[in-house]
């Protein structure tokens, strides 16, 4: 029957003062950044061979790989890596990533185990011979480390082990050199 006007500078207003004290009152407080190396983010790929990893505990493997990929996950200062071997075995110990296919085409796979030494007890570090980078096509994005890690380190037998191997390498890269 009878219309209402609008008030026009009311609702305006009301607009403004909550534009303006939303932001001074809301501060999030910035997370550290987890992964500290800037060379390698998580989620790069690098290829190596399985004879370059530490031996599990059935000893050697009868059929070393000539070729592996691993994912970083985590890393220190000094560019020492936390890897997760990646394979398209179906394996115990082993969980899908449903959304990453590896070079040959074929669904990959997790192992539920952080190395953070090499077959020589040093710490994994992009050497050349040893450990190569893949090209950036093959990296991983970050909700398929976060699921990486979310698995490892909270999910699995060994996930007291991966947690103090990587409490190790971020203690082992705050120590300063004595060069």
């Amino acid at each position: 029957m009878f219309k209402r006007k609008k008030k026009r500078g009311a609702n305006k207003t009301a607009k403004r003062k909550n534009a303006k004290s939303a932001p001074n009152t809301t501060k999030l407080a910035q997370k550290p950044e987890v992964n500290v190396s800037s060379r390698y983010p998580n989620g790069r790929t690098l290829k190596t061979q399985d004879k370059y990893l530490p031996e599990g505990k059935g000893g050697k493997s009868e059929n070393p790989k000539a070729s592996r990929r691993v994912v970083v996950i985590d890393s220190n200062k000094k560019d020492e890596l936390a890897v997760v071997k990646l394979t398209t075995s179906t394996q115990p110990n082993t969980s899908p990533l449903p959304s990453y296919k590896q070079g040959n085409g074929k669904p990959a796979r997790f192992k539920h185990f952080v190395e953070t030494q090499d077959n020589e007890g040093k710490p994994i570090k992009v050497d050349g011979e040893k450990f190569k980078e893949n090209p950036w096509a093959y990296d991983l994005n970050t909700s398929e480390v976060t699921h990486i890690k979310k698995v490892v380190l909270e999910e699995t037998r060994q996930s007291k082990t991966n947690k103090e191997k990587i409490a190790a390498l971020k203690k082992s890269g705050n120590k300063k050199d004595k060069n």
